[in-house]
């Protein structure tokens, strides 16, 4: 089976809301799934230009005073492939953790330790940073897309909570 560039489907989610410049996407993502997929504008540029290859969105030039603008909307063909991705099964995953590629490799307490409390500050930022956005969801009105957004980041906080829980207990051990 052919891997498929998954940057294609958080570009296409994005503009399925509405038409964006790839600043905009990029702005977009970087508030919001950068959390958990991050985008790079080395991956971004790239993928619309193939994407409106491929036909599944459009771009239109704009004028903002004197500035050009290159705005993108998606297309039916770039919706239905979206849709089409929503609902076929998630592919497996290989996840990519510095930290515990570092533990596994680790000889004795003392650099586990300092593995644990380094990690256990970083993950008490994230943890932060989650429950800010969180405060900030609570702010918007109700919709189903708040509702969906909420049920991912509460993902989120489990799993930190769950991290700093074994980091914690882990230092003792």
């Amino acid at each position: 089976m052919r891997l498929v560039n998954k940057t294609r489907y958080a570009i296409l989610g994005v503009l399925f809301e509405e038409p964006a410049t790839g600043y905009e996407i990029k702005s977009l993502m970087g508030r919001s799934t950068v959390y958990f997929w991050r985008e790079s504008d080395s991956t971004i540029y790239p993928m619309l230009k193939v994407l409106a290859r491929e036909g599944k969105v459009l771009s239109e030039i704009a004028y903002v005073g004197k500035k050009k603008k290159e705005v993108f909307s998606i297309t039916e063909a770039g919706r239905e492939e979206f849709r089409a991705w929503l609902d076929a099964p998630t592919s497996e995953e290989t996840p990519r953790n510095e930290f515990l590629l570092k533990l596994f490799f680790v000889t004795n307490r003392k650099e586990m330790l300092r593995l644990f409390r380094e990690r256990l500050e970083k993950v008490e930022k994230i943890h932060e940073e989650y429950k800010k956005i969180e405060e900030r969801l609570g702010g918007i009105a109700d919709s189903p897309r708040k509702m969906v957004r909420l049920k991912a980041l509460r993902y989120g906080l489990a799993l930190l909570e769950s991290e700093i829980q074994w980091l914690n207990d882990g230092k003792d051990k």
